[in-house]
């Protein structure tokens, strides 16, 4: 039996508090329910795993509550977005995650899942492939991590916000580019593709070349609050609201 719970593109900032309280709540009013924690990419608006650096004055409250969902036996399994990446000690060992810089398979209750964050579909384009590029690579790890954190806080916090104008735009989303993705990873014999990046929350049945395939979408757990649950035997199912265990609504 497999009960998974998938969320991510919150995009949290130091500065929102108020939010930091109510997802830390919502994780916390899970109580074991889950076996696995997916988290698809960019649930911060920046991250990079400085050694020594702990995050708590930025994303404490949040941090706080992962560690206490490990705690009750929940496995956390993080896909690195394009604003959170080389996750470090904090995820690999303290809360001994799975963390995936790009994609990953799964073999699950007989079909087979591709999960990732998403914007490698983006990053077949050229300005935002040679952004990838740019930032994900060794060389950009070695002088981020030299900058430290202080620096690089201040200077990733102004290039988040021209990133949003740029592409967190409906201009910037490109339906066929995304949906050309999903479908070759369709055609290579995957059953079900989850990821997130585009903050358009969707679970879609359809047919290819006489198979049933999925794709599934986590959404916005900020600002729309969806999420994606599974469960074996039921599948899965979208879902909205950061209220406690038993007052959320499905989409």
């Amino acid at each position: 039996m497999r009960h998974c719970l998938f969320l991510g593109d919150a995009h949290i900032l130091p500065e929102d508090r108020d939010f930091q309280a109510r997802l830390s709540s919502f994780l916390l009013s899970l109580d074991g329910a889950f076996d696995h924690l997916f988290i698809l990419g960019d649930l911060f608006e920046f991250w990079f795993g400085f050694a020594g650096y702990p995050f708590q004055r930025e994303y404490g409250r949040v941090l706080d509550a992962l560690r206490q969902v490990v705690s009750r036996g929940t496995r956390l399994v993080y896909f690195e977005g394009n604003h959170d990446f080389n996750m470090g000690p904090i995820f690999s060992d303290e809360l001994q995650a799975s963390v995936y810089p790009d994609e990953h398979h799964f073999e699950v209750d007989g079909r087979r899942w591709f999960v990732t964050h998403g914007d490698l579909a983006s990053a077949r384009g050229f300005r935002y492939g040679m952004y990838r590029k740019l930032i994900r690579n060794r060389l950009t790890y070695g002088l981020i991590g030299f900058l430290g954190p202080r620096l690089v806080l201040r200077v990733a916090g102004k290039l988040g916000a021209l990133s949003h104008q740029v592409y967190h735009t409906p201009q910037a989303y490109n339906q066929e580019r995304y949906s050309a993705y999903v479908n070759e990873q369709f055609s290579r014999g995957y059953d079900v593709v989850i990821m997130g990046h585009t903050h358009r929350a969707e679970v879609r049945e359809q047919e290819v070349r006489g198979r049933s395939c999925l794709y599934v979408n986590c959404g916005d757990i900020k600002k729309d609050e969806t999420y994606v649950t599974y469960h074996t035997g039921k599948g899965f199912r979208m879902e909205r609201g950061l209220e406690t265990k038993g007052k959320r609504t499905a989409c």
